[in-house]
């Protein structure tokens, strides 16, 4: 039994096919149905289902010994008994003890188990003797049972490339070759014994269950561990952070299935968690996206320092929280810990709800041990890296930092065409009152205008200590209309906050010049955005100061001189 995910149109398409061709198909041979063996037909199904609520879960899907069933119906009843037992059996079981699956998921399983019946009885009847039909009816059973689920799992391949590969197959070929002679002998007593002693005979078929449920955990515990191994020995050999998170996501699929995967890292420079990598079908989004300390499930991981499991998401009185992770119904995030410092976060998401169990938890938090690691390291390369780049004074960027910061940004703008503003901001009349409050209170001011962008600008922007009194923001998806207004934003905050310094006995009104330049629509050049934020600034204060202007307005303003000038 292989658990079904969510499709496209095309997936529906096809699941919907196979559902009303199974019904179809049951719907044309209940004419031939014998109902002489109605409570005998009655009692394998019931067995049948019993066989199913008892299924061994696995990762790739639920083993079970329902196959005795199916063969010892067709050894019985035939070929339409056997469609109509496999196809009850799979709705009803499936559908009571459906382990989250959508009814969907529940009439696919059934129509494709009796399409199965119907190509293997076909077989069946084919050829004669006793051993042969029972194996040909078995095999053809496997693999027409199998292709029609690999075909409909085929889209899906790229995302979970061990969705559906050969230990799947491996651990359900166990069960047929295991259960076939079981259900040939079923049948065998059922015609001399009668159908008490065919009940009696099924009893350790479920005690088999049981047991194979014990073995396959046994080997999953010891796949667990052969995946610390693996991390243990990537972490060693490994000198490349990126490459060994992702590398980490690769192996945490062979512990916990997951339709989105992320190890988000924290950047002391940015101050905030940043995407290390990513894998599965929204891989591209979630290497875009970045989460502060405090937002949704990342925020509460790393307060509480403790793995969160959330079993369906549309059950939270937020669904919020859970971020680029709400399409999911189960979410796990794991607190990547060092030195008992959250370095990371790492996040899991399934379509399916109570898809993360302690288990996962514990091994999970392990493998995120390990990467914390390698984090840390990184983190203590960053914060060295972070004292070199970032000014005293503002804790911003340093100018030469922020320029080439701003050159990359450029670069992936002209790329993209997504558009992006240089905010340059210059604090009026500074140099006097270095020199009537003194340097302390200018330092004062600069810190205060600093606080103003720190908490005005989103985190996504860029600040810096551009000069002596100027500072500057790299808003980047800002056009120049967007720019002014964060400008404006900001040149009335500045105004609003009052400075009292020791030698004042008066609040001093602060107020700031600002010059917008936008790319890629006043230029594509870095030096000459910069210098086009410089030109307005200096237009600013030129028309009397605390003033924002766009450098697209000054170039405007020289068209609109010139034509006047050549009509005249």
């Amino acid at each position: 039994m292989i658990p079904i995910s969510r499709q496209g149109s095309l997936g529906l398409l096809y699941t919907w096919t196979i559902i009303f061709l199974g019904a179809g198909w049951l719907w044309k041979v209940f004419p031939q149905l014998n109902f002489d063996q109605i409570g005998t037909l009655a009692t394998l199904i019931v067995l049948g289902i019993l066989a199913e609520w008892l299924a061994v879960p696995f990762s790739q899907g639920y083993l079970s010994g329902s196959y005795v069933i199916v063969l010892a119906t067709q050894l019985i009843g035939g070929g339409t008994a056997a469609a109509w037992v496999i196809g009850l059996i799979s709705v009803i079981g499936l559908g009571i003890a459906n382990r989250g699956n959508p009814l969907r998921t529940t009439l696919f399983n059934a129509a494709q188990q009796v399409l199965a019946v119907a190509v293997a009885d076909f077989a069946f009847r084919l050829i004669t003797g006793e051993a042969l039909p029972i194996i040909l009816f078995t095999l053809v059973y496997f693999v027409v049972n199998h292709l029609l689920v690999y075909l409909y799992l085929l889209p899906g391949r790229r995302d979970h490339p061990n969705l559906f590969g050969w230990e799947a197959l491996r651990w359900d070929s166990y069960t047929y070759i295991f259960t076939a002679p079981y259900g040939a002998l079923m049948a065998k007593l059922y015609g001399v014994s009668g159908i008490l002693w065919m009940l009696l005979f099924f009893l350790p078929v479920l005690a088999a269950q049981s047991l194979l449920k014990k073995y396959v955990q046994l080997e999953l515990s010891n796949r667990d561990l052969t995946v610390l191994f693996q991390v243990a020995k990537k972490l060693r050999d490994s000198n490349q952070p990126a490459t060994f998170l992702d590398q980490i996501l690769q192996e945490c699929r062979c512990i916990a299935s997951f339709h989105t995967a992320i190890i988000l890292f924290w950047s002391q420079e940015r101050q905030l968690f940043l995407p290390g990598a990513a894998q599965g079908a929204r891989r591209q989004e979630m290497c875009n996206i970045v989460f502060t300390p405090t937002e949704g499930l990342v925020g509460q991981a790393v307060q509480s320092k403790e793995p969160i499991v959330i079993d369906d998401v549309r059950e939270m009185s937020n669904p919020k929280d859970a971020g680029p992770f709400h399409e999911c119904r189960s979410v796990l995030a794991v607190p990547l810990m060092a030195q008992g410092e959250v370095t990371g976060v790492l996040m899991l998401g399934d379509l399916h709800p109570y898809a993360y169990e302690n288990k996962h938890m514990q091994m999970l938090s392990i493998i995120g041990g390990q990467a914390a690691m390698v984090l840390t390291n990184d983190i203590l390369a960053d914060k060295i890296q972070h004292l070199l780049a970032t000014d005293r004074l503002t804790n911003f960027l340093h100018h030469r930092q922020f320029y080439q910061l701003v050159v990359k940004e450029m670069l992936k703008v002209n790329a993209e065409g997504a558009g992006a503003s240089l905010l340059l901001v210059d604090i009026d009349n500074l140099r006097s009152m270095n020199s009537r409050y003194g340097h302390a209170a200018g330092d004062g001011v600069i810190q205060m205008v600093a606080s103003v962008l720190r908490d005005i600008t989103p985190p996504t922007d860029f600040l810096t200590r551009y000069g002596g009194g100027e500072l500057a923001v790299w808003a980047p998806g800002l056009d120049t209309p967007a720019a002014l207004k964060l400008a404006e934003k900001i040149r009335v905050e500045v105004r609003d906050r009052r400075l009292v310094s020791e030698e004042a006995k008066t609040p001093v009104l602060v107020t700031v010049s600002i010059g917008v330049a936008t790319c890629p629509q006043d230029t594509t050049d870095p030096d000459k955005l910069f210098l086009g934020a410089e030109k307005a600034v200096a237009r600013a204060k030129e028309l009397g100061r605390d003033r924002s202007i766009a450098y697209r307005q000054i170039v405007k303003q020289i068209k609109t001189k010139i034509t006047t000038n050549t009509i005249v």
